[in-house]
């Protein structure tokens, strides 16, 4: 899943929604607007989903692996 993406007017900003979603299931969703308070200018928003784009996906960063062998001396 991806964030739902909009530009927000006031800062020219881009703001996450808090929605994620993937591009199936963007195709499918009717035609709806989305409400927000902008967490950027703490202003409100309405945007026609078809305003919005969907944002590369949240990658949690892979932990640091040391080298390891199995016929490693101790």
């Amino acid at each position: 899943m991806n964030p739902l993406l909009f530009h927000c007017p006031t800062t020219g900003r881009d703001i996450q929604t808090g929605i994620d979603i993937n591009y199936s299931s963007l195709r499918n969703v009717q035609p709806v607007t989305i409400r927000l308070l902008c967490p950027l200018c703490e202003e409100p928003h309405e945007w026609n989903l078809s305003e919005g784009w969907i944002g590369a996906p949240y990658l949690p960063e892979a932990p640091q692996l040391e080298a390891w062998s199995p016929c490693r001396q101790l």
